[in-house]
């Protein structure tokens, strides 16, 4: 027995034996342990799951777009928030919240905007819920909103296609012949600040600067659209948003607000004035 014992074959076979055993032993537990972080995996996101919050769909935030009572919050980053968002929604990225907590409006139905369905937004939500304000959750996100086809806002860039077929471009001099000789009514609309407005600014036309165009979208008057600003890139970049929004009678003037004034009023001043005249008492009745 002893001899089989200190058989270099047995030592050989003895040897393989627990080599395959350790091997084994390897691989069992390795599956145990990934096995386990798969349950561990599963329950994470069954918690994150479970989190309950009030939800708000795609076709019930497009109805609440520019409502008095509703606020859309944007939390994802700014340049996503640029380059599409939801119409008349601010951006207060998720990370810069905590620093803006002070423009949360608790006398308005909030709708927190996310990419998608994500447990840091379902926590934010929760937790402002838990404070007491009403709040909602965009089910789906912007994702799922445009899929559905709702519209959304883009960023406007001048050298991009798409976005110059949104606008009808026309010349000072062209817009002074369309009121001179083809009689054409233009709604004269300012999209400069409203301080420079104030200064100086064509007689009869209003004032929806570019930064709240999307804010005043209700108010822009019913008559041809003829956008204007000191820098002709501003009225352009009206012009993309207001197409977006599903205003499509819009022309944007291709050239500064001085050169437009002064085509208009450098000859023929009171065939000029009568149409400003015209112009003004349209404007004045449209904002009524």
């Amino acid at each position: 027995m002893k001899k089989i014992l200190t058989h270099p074959i047995f030592i050989g076979l003895l040897a393989i034996v627990l080599i395959l055993s350790y091997f084994l032993y390897r691989t069992i537990s390795a599956k145990k342990k990934k096995e386990a972080l798969q349950i561990k995996l599963t329950e994470s996101r069954r918690e994150r799951n479970e989190i309950k919050v009030p939800l708000a769909s795609p076709r019930e935030v497009f109805r609440w777009i520019n409502h008095p009572h509703v606020q859309l919050i944007d939390i994802r980053r700014s340049k996503d928030y640029q380059k599409k968002h939801i119409e008349s929604s601010i951006n207060l990225p998720l990370e810069e919240i905590s620093k803006n907590i002070d423009k949360l409006r608790s006398d308005k139905l909030i709708i927190i905007i996310d990419k998608h369905n994500t447990e840091k937004g379902k926590i934010l939500v929760k937790h402002f819920a838990e404070q007491g304000l009403n709040i909602k959750y965009l089910d789906g996100g912007i994702l799922k909103y445009a899929q559905e086809n709702y519209p959304l806002i883009s960023e406007p860039q001048a050298d991009k296609i798409s976005d110059r077929l949104k606008v009808s471009f026309l010349k000072p001099q062209e817009i002074k012949t369309k009121m001179l000789e083809q009689k054409k009514v233009f709604s004269f609309v300012d999209t400069r600040p409203e301080e420079i407005f104030q200064k100086d600014h064509i007689p009869g036309s209003l004032n929806f600067p570019l930064e709240k165009i999307e804010k005043i979208k209700n108010h822009l008057p019913a008559h041809t659209i003829l956008l204007y600003d000191s820098e002709p890139w501003r009225s352009f970049q009206a012009g993309v948003k207001l197409y977006d929004m599903g205003i499509f009678d819009v022309y944007v003037c291709s050239e500064s607000y001085q050169k437009l004034k002064d085509t208009l009023f450098k000859q023929n001043s009171g065939k000029a004035d009568n149409n400003e005249t015209n112009n003004r008492e349209n404007n004045k009745n449209e904002g009524q």
